[in-house]
């Protein structure tokens, strides 16, 4: 069934020329007078797609909106696929991995942190249940989640909660600071042009560095001598002011996580520059991911997906 092509009897033209019309009908389209909502939101700013359907939205749709002197959208980004392994998802073949029941087991942020850190822009990603929980490990639990609880738990302990802003000395310092400046510029870089996982990866790159900044300055040596005082006040100041830079960055992919940080430093200025904010006084430091035990993890998924199959 379909509408016929006029110039070819062997063709038809089926769902497509009236579902592409949805995108500007749906916002307020009408030959005879648009709404001011239509006016308003079109042209699109950015069409996403799948990327087995970029034919019909790169010739198909502009030819139509051409046909009827509207603008075209802006961008056309057809995302990648999601593969499991390397094997298309199939409900015949059983290898269907469901965002929600990844949802229930390890969280929404952990969930939408994978696919947005793990898929290529131009290249398609894939997802098992392991590689999910050796990323979940290394990323959230290990990198990022290590460094918020130790950070805030160390200001607590050695400042009653309260630093201050000090002047960064030393070379590892300033290697820091570099770094948060790096970070935030590729951020910016990355997002601008819609490379999710490059700019993450911008992010997690401060993280690491983070952590390694706290093994290069000792802060449970410094503590030792109150004489070192004045340079643990900056080394923890550096840490929580990087983290809060890297909880703003990442709010558009860990929204919740992000609230928690933010609840930890008791601090909402998100501007995005080392230094905006002068002194901290924390809250309790509350773990934001727990390190997961593979192996159990594995087990318990291997049990539900044997019980499904039998009440199928």
């Amino acid at each position: 069934w379909g509408i016929p092509v006029e110039f070819d009897p062997k063709h038809v033209v089926y769902v497509w020329l009236d579902a592409l019309s949805n995108y500007i009908t749906g916002v307020g389209y009408n030959p005879e007078g648009s709404s001011e909502q239509f006016e308003k939101l079109w042209p699109a700013d950015l069409h996403v797609i799948g990327k087995d359907i970029v034919r019909f939205h790169t010739i198909y749709w502009p030819i139509i909106l051409m046909a009827l002197g509207l603008p075209l959208p802006k961008q056309v980004l057809g995302h990648p696929w999601v593969l499991v392994g390397e094997d298309k998802m199939s409900k015949s073949k059983g290898n269907v991995i469901y965002a929600d029941e990844l949802s229930k087991r390890f969280g929404v942020d952990a969930v939408r942190y994978y696919l947005l850190s793990e898929i290529p822009f131009t290249q398609d990603g894939t997802i098992t249940y392991e590689s999910f929980i050796l990323k979940f490990n290394a990323d959230l639990a290990n990198t990022l989640g290590n460094l918020v609880n130790r950070s805030i738990a160390m200001t607590n302990k050695y400042f009653g909660g309260k630093v201050t802003f000090g002047e960064a000395t030393e070379e590892c310092d300033k290697e820091l600071l570099a770094c948060a400046k790096e970070s935030i510029e590729n951020y910016y870089k990355y997002m601008d042009i819609y490379h999710n996982a490059d700019a993450v990866n911008a992010v997690m790159t401060l993280a690491k560095r983070c952590n390694k900044y706290i093994d290069e300055t000792t802060p449970w040596s410094l503590a030792k001598d109150q004489a070192n005082q004045p340079r643990l006040n900056t080394v923890l100041y550096n840490l929580l002011e990087c983290i809060r830079l890297l909880s703003i960055m990442l709010s558009p992919v860990m929204p919740d996580s992000y609230d928690s940080i933010k609840a930890q430093l008791c601090c909402n200025n998100s501007e995005l520059a080392f230094g905006a904010v002068k002194d901290y006084t924390v809250g309790e430091a509350k773990p934001l991911f727990a390190r997961l035990d593979a192996e159990k993890v594995l087990a318990e998924i291997a049990a539900e997906q044997e019980a499904q199959k039998e009440r199928n």
